[in-house]
């Protein structure tokens, strides 16, 4: 009886074990995506900004000058839309691996439980 207690708890301590590296590689991945992305993200800014550096040192007249700004603020504004979809979409699918690690989960544990016999007491019994 007590070595039946040991083996389920042994197995159990495994499978948590098993089941919470599953879910640090999980983790592992979406921090990995999100800071690539983010790494993108920054050197297009510093891209951006060098040129907009040019722009202002460059610019002839203010007409061209008011151009070539809109411009570039539109292309920052739409490359930000694009790098705020590609979160989006990271965190969208990091979302979906935790809820299918959960379900998992309570699948392997809704194996793993006995239910108990049903007992009976003296009271029970006397007023049968």
């Amino acid at each position: 009886m007590q070595n039946d207690y040991v083996e389920q708890l042994t197995n159990a301590s495994k499978s948590s074990y098993a089941s919470l590296q599953e879910l640090g590689a999980i983790n592992t991945r979406a921090l990995q995506n999100m800071m690539d992305l983010q790494l993108e993200f920054v050197s297009f800014n510093i891209d951006k900004g060098i040129e907009h550096t040019k722009l202002l040192t460059n610019s002839k007249n203010y007409k061209d000058y008011l151009s070539a700004e809109s411009e570039l603020a539109g292309e920052c504004c739409t490359r930000t839309m694009d790098f705020t979809k590609q979160a989006a979409s990271i965190l969208s699918e990091s979302r979906d691996e935790i809820v299918s690690w959960l379900d998992k989960g309570f699948e392997s544990a809704e194996a793993n439980v006995k239910v108990p016999a049903k007992r009976t007491t003296k009271k029970a019994n006397a007023l049968k």
